[in-house]
C-alpha cells in the first residue's frame, strides 16, 4: 500500500512546526536536522503520525521567508547539524573556529527568535573548513566518501550544477543580482560559464558539498522518523525569487518581466504582488513540464508528504505586467484553466509515485478546483474558521470530504487562540453553537474546556488528515507569519523549550491530546 493509499484510508493526525523553530540542547539558535530527529521522537510518543516542517529552501541574506528562495531545489545550510559533519570533527581548523565561536553560539541558543543571518554565516564558515579537510583527506585518495560525493553530484546534476554556479557567483560578486553580471555570465552562455567553472571549480563544488551534507542528514532524519512510525511533511513553494538559480540558468521557463501575485482577498484589498517572476506556462506545457517534474521528484526523494503551495496558480496565475497596478489571470477561460490544472496535477501524481500530495487551496478558489482535487485524491485544506455554509453558519466538520486536510490554523493565520480571542462575540456565538451545540451570547473565554472542544471538533471531522500547529496544542498566540507584512516577527518563531522540557511544561496539554486521539479514533 502506498503512502497516499495508507493515509487516505485511515485517520491520521499531525503537528506543524517549522524546522527552524525546533529547539534542542545542542542547536545554534535554529532547529537543525538533529533537532528534527529529537522532535520526531518526542511527537511520535504523543501519538503524532505526521510532522510538517514547512519549506527548507535556501534564502538570501536578510530574507527569512522560505517562499522567496534562491533555488527551488537547494536546502538552506542553516539546517546543518554541525556536530554530525565528520569532516568538521576531523578538521583542527574547524574545531578551533567552533571553540572560538562557542560564546556567541550560547547567545544565539538563548535568543527568543531565530537569528538566521549570524547563524548561517557561522555554519557556512565551519562547513568551508570541513570541506578543506575533505579535499585533502578524501578527494586526494578518491576515498569511498569522495566517490559517494561524486555519485551525488551526478544524480542531482539536473539542478545542482546551476545552483552551485549561481551560489558561487553570488558570493564572488558580493550578492549583486545576476542581471548586473557580465553579459556572458548574465545570459548563461556556454563558453563563459565553462570558462568560469574551470577557473573556480573547487569553490563552486563547495556549494555542492554543502547540499550533499544536508541531503544526507535530512534523509537520515527521515529514516529515523519512519522507524518511530512518523512521516515527514515537506513543502514546494509555488515560485522562486527573480534572483534565483533557476531563473538565471533556466530562463526559458519564466517570464522575468512579469510578477505573480494574488487578487484582492481578506489579506489585501488591492491584491498582492509577491515579487516573484511569472512562469511561462506555454513553454512549460510544450516541454513536458520538465522543470516541475524535477521539482516533484526532488521533493519525493526527501519527504513522505508534500504540500503544493498556491495550488490555484497551476490552473490560473494572477500576473502583473511591468508597471501594472492591477493584475489579471494568465489563462482567462475556465475551460483552459481546467485543462491546464488537471494536466499539471496528473503529472504530479505520476511523479509522486505513491507519495501523498496535498494542495494548498485557500483563498478565492473556483469550485472546479476542489472537485478536481477530490477526483484525483489530492487533499485540499479545510480551515475551521473559513468553512461556511451558504447561510453563513459554520460547516459541520463531519461533513468535510474524506479526501481533505482539516486544521484550526495555518502558518499564515493567527493561532486558534489568537483567532478565538480577537473575533467578535457574534461570530464566537455562531461557531461555539456548532462546536458545542450550546447557544450563548458569544462571551466564551479561551480556556482548557474551550480548547479541548475546538480540537475535538476538528479531530472528529470526516477528513482523513488533521494537522494542528504546535501553538494550537500548547495554547499560545505566537504567529509564524503575518501575510502582507515585513518584519523580524515573521518566520523567526522558536519554541521556548526542548522536547524534554516541553514534555513536562505541557504535560496537561499532551495528556488532553492523547485522549482526544483515542476519542476520535485517530491513531
Amino acid at each position: 500500500m502506498t503512502i497516499q493509499e495508507q493515509l487516505l484510508s485511515s485517520r491520521s493526525c499531525g503537528i506543524l512546526l517549522p524546522l527552524s523553530a525546533m529547539k534542542t540542547d545542542t542547536d545554534w539558535g535554529v532547529g537543525d536536522f538533529r533537532a528534527l530527529q529529537e522532535w520526531a521522537d518526542f511527537l511520535s510518543a504523543q501519538g503524532v503520525k505526521i510532522l510538517q516542517i514547512l519549506p527548507l529552501q535556501e534564502t538570501a541574506p536578510g530574507t527569512t521567508c522560505p517562499y522567496s528562495a534562491l533555488s527551488a531545489f537547494a536546502t538552506d545550510p542553516i539546517y546543518t547539524d554541525i556536530n554530525s559533519v565528520e569532516d568538521i570533527q576531523r578538521s583542527p581548523q574547524a574545531m578551533q573556529f567552533i571553540a572560538q565561536t562557542k560564546p556567541q553560539i550560547a547567545v544565539w541558543h538563548q535568543a527568543p527568535k531565530v537569528p538566521f543571518g549570524a547563524v548561517k554565516q557561522a555554519k557556512i564558515h565551519a562547513l568551508w573548513l570541513g570541506y578543506q579537510h575533505f579535499l585533502s583527506a578524501e578527494q586526494s585518495v578518491r576515498s569511498a566518501r569522495f566517490l559517494a560525493f561524486e555519485a551525488y553530484q551526478n544524480a542531482q546534476a539536473g539542478w545542482l550544477r546551476g545552483y552551485s554556479l549561481f551560489r558561487a557567483l553570488k558570493e564572488l560578486t558580493k550578492w549583486q543580482t545576476w542581471t548586473t553580471w557580465p553579459n556572458g555570465l548574465r545570459d548563461f552562455e556556454t563558453h563563459a560559464i565553462n570558462a568560469w567553472e574551470a577557473k573556480y571549480r573547487e569553490y563552486i563544488q563547495f556549494f555542492a558539498y554543502m547540499q550533499w551534507i544536508l541531503d544526507t542528514q535530512l534523509r537520515q532524519a527521515k529514516v529515523a522518523a519512519a522507524e518511530k512510525g512518523l512521516l515527514i511533511f515537506g513543502d514546494i513553494p509555488f515560485g522562486t525569487n527573480l534572483d534565483s538559480a533557476e531563473v538565471w540558468s533556466e530562463r526559458v521557463n519564466y517570464r522575468p518581466d512579469f510578477e505573480i501575485g494574488a487578487p484582492a482577498d481578506q489579506f489585501s484589498k488591492g491584491g498582492q504582488k509577491w515579487g516573484l517572476p511569472a512562469y511561462d506556462w506555454t513553454y512549460q506545457h510544450t516541454h513536458h513540464l520538465d522543470l516541475w517534474r524535477r521539482k516533484i521528484r526532488r521533493v519525493t526523494e526527501l519527504y513522505d508528504i508534500f504540500r503544493l503551495d498556491h495550488l490555484v496558480g497551476f490552473f490560473r496565475t494572477y500576473v502583473f505586467g511591468p508597471d501594472d497596478s492591477v493584475g489579471g489571470f494568465d489563462e482567462p477561460t475556465e475551460q483552459k484553466q481546467i485543462a491546464r490544472g488537471k494536466a499539471f496535477l496528473k503529472m504530479v501524481l505520476e511523479e509522486a509515485r505513491g507519495k501523498l500530495a496535498v494542495g494548498e487551496d485557500l483563498g478565492v478558489i473556483p469550485n472546479y478546483v476542489r472537485k478536481i482535487l477530490i477526483d484525483l485524491k489530492i487533499p485540499g485544506y479545510k480551515v475551521l474558521r473559513w468553512e461556511r455554509e451558504d447561510n453563513g453558519y459554520y460547516r459541520e466538520p463531519r461533513q468535510y470530504p474524506v479526501v481533505s486536510l482539516a486544521t484550526t490554523s495555518t502558518h499564515d493565520t493567527e493561532t486558534a487562540r489568537g483567532w478565538w480571542e480577537t473575533m467578535d462575540t457574534h461570530e464566537r456565538a455562531n461557531i461555539w453553537e456548532m462546536i458545542s451545540a450550546q447557544k450563548t451570547d458569544g462571551n466564551v473565554p479561551w480556556n482548557d474546556t474551550t480548547q479541548r472542544a475546538i480540537l475535538h471538533r476538528v479531530l472528529d471531522s470526516a477528513s482523513a488528515l488533521v494537522m494542528f500547529s504546535w501553538q494550537d496544542i500548547i495554547g499560545t498566540t505566537d504567529r509564524i507569519n503575518t501575510p502582507g507584512t515585513v518584519g523580524e516577527e515573521n518566520w523567526t518563531y522558536r519554541s521556548a523549550y526542548t522536547p524534554q522540557e516541553a514534555a513536562q511544561v505541557y504535560a496537561k496539554q499532551w495528556q488532553m491530546f492523547r485522549e482526544l486521539l483515542a476519542e476520535t479514533h485517530r491513531k
